[in-house]
C-alpha cells in the first residue's frame, strides 16, 4: 500500500510530533496578539456566566469554570489547559486555537446552534476528558486528542435551523486529527470525515462509524469489537492489527485497505465489497470491485 509506507508512516509521526511539541507556542504567541475584554473575564470568574463575552487570549488556565456559561464565547487563542469545564455550555462558542491540554469537559456542550459548527481547529486536548460531551457537527481538524478520553461522545451530524427558517446539515470534520491510544468506547462517529486520522490503539468497541468516511486513516492496532460501519467508506486504510471481531461490516467498501493481522472473527461482512486489496482468505466471497 502506498500510502501506509513505514517511510511515509514515519514521515507522519514526525510531522504530528513536531506539531504536538511546537502548539503550546503558537498558543502562547496567539495569547500574546489576543486580549479579552476585562469586564468580561472578571464577570466570568465572578459568575461562572458570561455568553457572548470576548475572552480571546484569556488566561484561565486550571481554572474551575464547572456548569459555566461561556454559549457562543469568543475564547479563539484562550488558554484553558487544565480547566474544569464539567457540565460547561460551550455552545456556539470560538474556541479556535486555544490550549485545552488535560481540560475536563465531562458532558460539557459544544452542539452546534443557530450560526456554525463549534471550531476546534488545531486544539490541544491531549488526554483530556469529555465523556458524554455532545460534539455534533465539530470541527477537530488536525486537533491534539491523544490519550483523550471520548467515551459515549455523540460526534453525529447536526441539523440546525438559521434565521430564515431554512435547515442545515454539518458533518463532523476529524480529518488529520490525532486519536492515538484515546477511549471512543460507544461513541457516535456516525458520517463523519476521518480522512488522515491516527487512530491506531484507540479503543472503539461498539462505536458507530455508519456512513463515515476514512481515507489513509491508521487504524492500527484499533480495537473496533462490535463496532458498527455499515455503510462505511474506507480507502488506502491501516486496519493491521486491528480488532474487529464481531464488527457490523455490512454494505461496507473497502478499497486498499491493510487488513494484515487483523481480527475478523464473527464479524458480519453481508453486502460489503473488497476491492485491490490482499484479502484473507476467510473473506474472500466478498472479494471485487
Amino acid at each position: 500500500m502506498k500510502h501506509l509506507s513505514m517511510r511515509n508512516i514515519a514521515l507522519t509521526a514526525t510531522v504530528t510530533a513536531s506539531l504536538v511539541a511546537s502548539f503550546p507556542l503558537v498558543a502562547a504567541s496567539n495569547s500574546a496578539d489576543l486580549t479579552p475584554n476585562p469586564e468580561h473575564l472578571q464577570q466570568l470568574l465572578a459568575t461562572k456566566t458570561c455568553d457572548g463575552c470576548n475572552l480571546q487570549g484569556a488566561d484561565l488556565k486550571d481554572r474551575n469554570l464547572k456548569g459555566a456559561n461561556l454559549q457562543g464565547a469568543n475564547l479563539q487563542g484562550a488558554n484553558l489547559q487544565g480547566a474544569d469545564l464539567d457540565d460547561a455550555n460551550l455552545e456556539s462558542a470560538n474556541l479556535h486555537a486555544a490550549n485545552l491540554q488535560k481540560a475536563t469537559l465531562r458532558r460539557a456542550s459544544l452542539i452546534t446552534t443557530l450560526k456554525q459548527a463549534t471550531n476546534l481547529q488545531d486544539a490541544n486536548l491531549a488526554k483530556a476528558t469529555l465523556t458524554k460531551a455532545k460534539l455534533k457537527g465539530v470541527d477537530l481538524r488536525r486537533a491534539n486528542l491523544v490519550e483523550a478520553i471520548l467515551e459515549d461522545v455523540d460526534f453525529s451530524v447536526a441539523v440546525v435551523e438559521t434565521t430564515q427558517g431554512n435547515r442545515r446539515v454539518y458533518f463532523s470534520d476529524l480529518r488529520a486529527a490525532n486519536f492515538s491510544k484515546s477511549n471512543l468506547r460507544n461513541a457516535t462517529l456516525n458520517q463523519v470525515y476521518l480522512e488522515d486520522a491516527n487512530l491506531s490503539q484507540a479503543n472503539m468497541k461498539g462505536a458507530s462509524l455508519k456512513q463515515a468516511q476514512l481515507k489513509y486513516t491508521n487504524l492500527n492496532g484499533a480495537k473496533l469489537n462490535n463496532a458498527d460501519l455499515r455503510k462505511a467508506s474506507l480507502e488506502s486504510v491501516n486496519l493491521s492489527s486491528a480488532d474487529l471481531s464481531s464488527a457490523h461490516l455490512g454494505k461496507i467498501a473497502m478499497t486498499d485497505v491493510n487488513l494484515r493481522d487483523a481480527n475478523l472473527s464473527n464479524a458480519d461482512l453481508s453486502g460489503a465489497r473488497l476491492c485491490k486489496m490482499d484479502i484473507p482468505a476467510s473473506v474472500q466471497p466478498y472479494s471485487g470491485c
